[in-house]
């Protein structure tokens, strides 16, 4: 018997038997993973399969390399699925879980968490206040407080103090940033061209351009400061952890460097 508010759809493909909500326009069997698009206007009926034929339009995009699908990737396991760009939302192949690919724009304050396979957007207004925030890439221009976590880039356009934890594979600071961060940033390639205070751990490499200024602390394999860029502070390369008295130490404005270099690091300074 269907639970109140969901009907009994049957795979065409495999023949499996699921519940779906009553409005639901299309879904994906649970256990073949095919895609099953259900009939409008009949709430419990067989599903029917979508087919439909590329148009000239999107054969063109083919040949020119405009991509038109995504993977999305599963929170729960190691479940992938493409998609097209324009889905909002899928379900894993293997283990059935909801992927949210909706893209965030936070305009003013907002204390939900987020947990998605698309973009995160805080503007100049937004004030985001959440716990955990995951999704594939983000930028942030307003307040943010609570733990993002990023599996792409983090764009970070801030003028301010920025007390939220970031996590991310590459942090971006644009030229026009100029903020202090409470806490550590956490990435594999942090590119500066503005001006930060911070605490970084870098799994890869550590990039002061030009237009660069680091106030703060560096842990990583490698760094890299530009003719132009500026450095002050604690420098260890070949660490890419630290203990919890150095988390808890404000950086402090020296130019001695700190720490044993490893023969796998990678470290550079451009002479003035």
């Amino acid at each position: 018997m269907a639970a109140k508010g969901r009907v009994e759809v049957q795979c065409p493909h495999c023949g499996n038997i699921q519940l779906e909500p009553e409005l639901a326009k299309s879904t994906y069997c649970r256990k073949c993973s095919r895609y099953i698009l259900l009939n409008k206007g009949r709430k419990s009926t067989e599903p029917q399969e979508l087919e439909q034929q590329p148009s000239v339009f999107h054969k063109l995009e083919g040949l020119i390399g405009i991509q038109r699908t995504v993977v999305a990737r599963c929170f729960e396991c190691t479940g992938k699925r493409e998609v097209p760009k324009s889905a909002t939302s899928t379900i894993c192949p293997l283990c059935g879980a909801y992927i949210d690919l909706q893209d965030y724009r936070i305009i003013g304050h907002y204390s939900r968490s987020i947990r998605t396979r698309g973009r995160l957007i805080i503007t100049s207004k937004g004030d985001l206040t959440s716990n955990r925030a995951i999704c594939n890439y983000a930028k942030i221009q307003g307040t943010m407080r609570g733990n993002l976590v990023c599996s792409g880039e983090v764009h970070i356009r801030l003028r301010g103090k920025l007390s939220g934890s970031i996590e991310a594979k590459s942090v971006h600071i644009d030229k026009k940033c100029e903020a202090e961060f409470v806490r550590p940033i956490r990435a594999e390639l942090v590119n500066i061209e503005g001006i930060i205070s911070a605490r970084i751990i870098s799994s890869g490499k550590v990039l002061i351009q030009k237009t660069g200024r680091l106030t703060g602390a560096v842990f990583g394999r490698g760094f890299s400061v530009e003719k132009g860029g500026e450095f002050f502070g604690e420098l260890s390369i070949g660490k890419v952890e630290m203990t919890q008295g150095e988390l808890l130490d404000a950086p402090t404005r020296t130019t001695e460097t700190k720490g044993k270099s490893d023969t796998g690091a990678d470290f550079s300074l451009v002479t003035a």
